[in-house]
């Protein structure tokens, strides 16, 4: 009995210490992220509400990541009572965490709950994807804003060629953080997208395909009107999916964007 309790106390800390681990790489700050305002970017403002977006898609992911690895941990080291029995249970349980293990968690209420929990989580995840689109495109804006600026200035010779090419340089600076924040928060919307393509095609199997090929909509509307039960609701989920699988497809085309602002637009070549 004492050797049993032993094991355990020695895999809760092993399981506490292999979280610890896999999240101590993850955490940054934001003022990591972005960059210190030093009054140079006058955009600045749109950077930090991007970047604020990114926190809600960010912290899920890991938090998803971490019990799968401290659950596998722990299951590891009961096993096998010794570290590598827990790295190896961290790694299968992480993975468990971060593909599908949205729905399998949400499996755990039955699946009629299921299904409006994947629904209500869905609304929640639209209004956010809206939110990052809209600061995006701010961002976004702001910075071909400041394009015109400059090179409306070199045009009526207000400023000179260095003048000009410094501030384009300056410019192009900001836009490669720009694209690293941006590029970073598209990859953790993919991640949260595939997990709920993966919920939808479980509700109504061959869900996920129909929306990567763009032809939901077209389903949608050969279907009869039912009544608000979870036949309903298996319906609400694919929609919504799709939402989100758009919205995020228009994120990742403007993200691509910036670096083709920085690279096409932000030169006096295309004075």
């Amino acid at each position: 009995m004492r050797s049993n309790r032993a094991k355990r106390a020695r895999a809760s800390l092993l399981s506490v210490t292999i979280v610890a681990m896999a999240l101590s790489g993850c955490v940054t700050t934001q003022q990591d992220r972005i960059g210190a305002n030093d009054g140079s970017d006058a955009c600045y403002q749109y950077r930090v509400a991007l970047d604020s977006t990114g926190n809600y898609y960010a912290e899920d992911m890991l938090k998803g990541a971490a019990i799968g690895a401290g659950a596998g941990a722990l299951t590891g080291a009961l096993a096998g009572g010794n570290l590598k029995s827990a790295l190896i249970g961290a790694a299968a349980g992480a993975a468990v965490g971060t593909l599908g293990g949205y729905w399998n968690s949400r499996m755990q209420q039955g699946r009629d709950q299921a299904i409006l929990g994947v629904a209500n989580d869905l609304d929640t995840e639209n209004q956010n994807l809206d939110r990052t689109q809209v600061a995006l495109d701010q961002l976004v804006n702001c910075r071909r804003a400041e394009i015109a600026r400059v090179k409306a200035d070199y045009k009526a010779q207000r400023i000179g060629k260095p003048e000009a090419e410094q501030r384009l340089a300056l410019i192009r600076g900001q836009l490669d953080k720009d694209y690293a924040i941006a590029s970073g928060i598209n990859q953790n919307i993919v991640k949260r997208r595939d997990e709920y393509l993966i919920a939808a095609d479980n509700i109504e199997p061959g869900a996920a395909e129909r929306i990567r090929t763009k032809s939901v909509a077209k389903a949608q509307t050969k279907k009869k009107p039912v009544k608000q039960t979870t036949t309903a609701s298996s319906s609400q989920v694919v929609q919504r999916t799709n939402t989100a699988f758009e919205t995020s497809e228009r994120i990742n085309a403007a993200t691509n964007s910036i670096q083709q602002i920085a690279q096409k637009e932000a030169t006096l070549d295309a004075v």
